[in-house]
């Protein structure tokens, strides 16, 4: 009589689950992975130790997650002691797939400087580069639920490709193209989201980010009357290619996008208030 009780009661509670839908399942643990290159000189160490810095405290105190840094050639002071050389990079990766469950979240950062010398890109490092199939080998065969990743170098365009794969977002500062300039994109990331509030914007969506940065690296170029010579990318679709102007739903004459569809559906974890 227990035995069939016991039954009885697992079994309502999974037709108790799977009735209230995805909101059910375990809320899960949020980590992130801030990779930071090799800076090149001290004013750009400073910038990037920054920009750095405020992703860091935002992903940490607004929003829900644990974050690891890893940065230039020895760490920096403040932020992290852990360097961005191939052999930490590839140890944080896979301490991350070792804890990292089913119904957890991933969001990657990389910020510094890249290159695609005709037929292969680079992320440069103090030592060997990371190029862009070693990133796609690096990070395959995660499993949590949602993974994000913010390519924020220059080339970050030749990335996208490697790294694409079903339900995963991945967001590039600049096209496949000859798009090698220093990118505005890291530090309208930090603008963006030192805005953000997470009372009035609690149901911001990684797409409604992307699309709230990409106008901030716009504005960035009008106001100093400068072509672009960055055109961010965003694939989540698991193709490979990266669209401009994701459309999720029919805007006038524009149709729905392959891209855009995952992202606008993945909102940021912000903190609850205390009440």
């Amino acid at each position: 009589m227990r035995r069939l009780c016991s039954v009885l009661a697992t079994f309502i509670l999974a037709c108790a689950l799977a009735a209230a839908g995805p909101e059910a399942e375990p809320a899960g643990k949020s980590r992130a992975l801030i990779i930071v290159g090799l800076p090149g000189d001290a004013e750009h160490e400073k910038l990037f130790a920054d920009t750095a810095g405020k992703w860091r405290d935002w992903l940490t105190d607004s929003l829900d997650f644990e974050a690891t840094v890893l940065f230039g050639r020895s760490g920096r002071q403040q932020l992290t002691d852990v360097p961005a050389t191939r052999e930490s990079i590839e140890r944080a990766v896979n301490d991350l797939k070792k804890s990292l469950r089913a119904q957890d979240r991933l969001s990657v950062f990389f910020l510094g400087h890249g290159d695609y010398d005709g037929e292969r890109a680079s992320f440069h490092l103090p030592g060997r580069d990371l190029h862009a199939d070693d990133v796609g080998k690096l990070f395959g065969g995660f499993k949590c639920r949602e993974q994000v990743f913010w390519l924020t170098n220059s080339a970050s365009g030749w990335f996208v490709k490697p790294l694409s794969a079903k339900g995963r977002i991945v967001i590039a500062a600049t096209a496949a193209d000859e798009e090698y300039n220093e990118t505005e994109f890291p530090n309208a990331l930090a603008t963006v989201i030192g805005k953000l509030d997470a009372k009035k914007d609690a149901n911001v969506s990684v797409l409604d980010l992307y699309r709230r940065t990409v106008a901030e690296v716009e504005a960035r170029f009008a106001v100093d009357k400068r072509v672009p010579t960055e055109h961010a990318q965003l694939d989540d679709n698991g193709d490979g290619v990266g669209t401009e102007e994701p459309v999720v739903e029919k805007e006038g004459e524009k149709k729905p996008t392959p891209d855009g569809q995952l992202a606008a559906r993945t909102f940021l974890p912000f903190r609850k208030a205390k009440k």
